[in-house]
């Protein structure tokens, strides 16, 4: 009885490509070392805390003082760091080692293998600053449960959440983007890096320390101060689209250049 094979699904498609690339990050010191690393601002925070609440206790004061924000933009640089790192090389390695045409041969569309690059960088990055953020709304209600509660602990993994989805796709076509339009990783690091600190240098220069967010960096600490502090709703939402704006342009130029040389 002859047996019926069907082919993969888009979704098993993409997944594929995404695991194979966290396999090979998985197996890299600077990832594992970073994921370790994201581990001690929770403790950190813990131990503030902590200390806050003893300090109130012995006062009789209310310090007022949340260092969530703080918290979060210090977790956002090793995150930058892991996107940099994993997404850079993805697109030239794979067409210095000429493999690019295997996936040709194979049920592989670009945008199946776009996306799947696209995955193996945002998944571990929106890790990177989804558990600790988690992790600090639960010490948050442990330590201080006669001021935060559960809604609005809710609330702010809600935003942590939020926050993480947009920087995990802006950091991703951000590295991406740049190994497919180039063949070699260490240029595509050095365009990566570019836009990271140039064009935010670039409007300061021009408007002041009040121009709005450019860069993927900047525009993190923006959605990050609209969600968190005091930044003001419209920064935020133009963070968030120009988050968006570079997942946007990094997935299309990927597309795109992997459409010509996906040949078998």
């Amino acid at each position: 009885m002859a047996v019926e094979r069907r082919a993969p699904t888009h979704w098993h498609v993409i997944r594929s490509i995404a695991r194979r690339e966290l396999g090979i990050a998985s197996r890299r010191k600077l990832v594992r070392l970073l994921f370790l690393f994201s581990a001690l601002p929770p403790l950190v925070m813990g131990v503030i805390l902590v200390v806050r609440v003893m300090a109130e206790r012995a006062t009789g004061a209310d310090l007022g003082w949340d260092p969530v924000l703080r918290f979060l933009f210090i977790q956002s640089m090793p995150v930058a760091l892991l996107a940099l790192g994993l997404g850079t090389p993805l697109v030239a390695r794979d067409r210095s080692e000429d493999v690019l045409y295997l996936y040709a041969v194979r049920p592989v569309m670009p945008w199946h293998y776009t996306l799947g690059k696209l995955l193996a960088v945002a998944l571990p990055t929106f890790g990177l600053l989804m558990v600790p953020g988690f992790l600090i709304a639960v010490l948050r209600q442990g330590v201080m449960p006669d001021k935060v509660g559960t809604g609005e602990s809710v609330v702010l993994v809600a935003k942590v959440a939020l926050s993480a989805l947009f920087m995990a796709a802006g950091y991703a076509g951000v590295s991406v983007g740049p190994s497919a339009a180039t063949k070699r990783a260490r240029w595509a690091l050095l365009i990566a890096a570019f836009f990271f600190v140039i064009p935010d240098n670039v409007i300061r220069a021009i408007w002041g320390m009040d121009a709005y967010a450019v860069g993927p960096a900047e525009a993190v600490q923006a959605l990050l101060g609209a969600l968190f502090g005091d930044a003001g709703l419209l920064r935020g939402v133009l963070a968030a689209g120009v988050l968006s704006l570079y997942a946007g342009v990094g997935a299309m130029i990927t597309m795109r250049a992997v459409r010509r040389e996906m040949i078998p």
